[in-house]
């Protein structure tokens, strides 16, 4: 499927309200995902070189890491993130794919079985959508009304 038809298909079967903020799409996909996500502010250690972001899945809940920066970029993590969650993207389980490392450690304790990293489809293909649906989603998010010009305005060209 286009990328464009696919994003459209996903953000449709959110029902979200008209002009949503980031808690509707959150409850969303909490609801399409079937547990609750929590949110954890990570740091270049904790997520590793070059990642800023990734999502844990749980037996009782989601993990959504990020590396926070300016509110849009964070946000644009979280939305990116969300996107794997809602393309049903799964990762290899978690001991072997880093054993040893932090997140096998975090695994371990937490009961954490998969860390969520697409593997169902090639790399490259899971990231463009996820990353497509991500920029949808801000694209709802940052809608606004259309409003009714006033008279002074169409007379000003305002």
């Amino acid at each position: 499927m286009e990328q464009a038809a696919l994003t459209a298909d996903v953000i449709e079967t959110l029902n979200l309200p008209a002009y949503p903020d980031l808690g509707d799409v959150v409850n969303a996909v909490e609801e399409k995902y079937g547990k609750r996500l929590v949110f954890e502010e990570g740091t270049a250690a904790s997520l590793g070189e070059g990642v800023t972001g990734h999502w844990i899945d749980t037996p009782s809940h989601g993990i959504v890491s990020y590396l926070r920066g300016a509110k849009a970029w964070s946000v644009h993590i979280v939305l990116h993130e969300l996107s794997h969650i809602l393309l049903g993207h799964k990762g290899k389980p978690l001991d072997g794919l880093i054993a040893g490392s932090f997140f096998s450690g975090i695994g371990k304790r937490n009961g954490v079985s998969w860390m969520c990293r697409a593997v169902d489809v090639p790399l490259d293909e899971a990231e463009a959508a996820a990353e497509n649906l991500a920029f949808g989603l801000a694209r709802v998010l940052h809608a606004t009304p259309v409003k009714k010009a006033t008279k002074a305005e169409r007379v000003f060209g305002l």
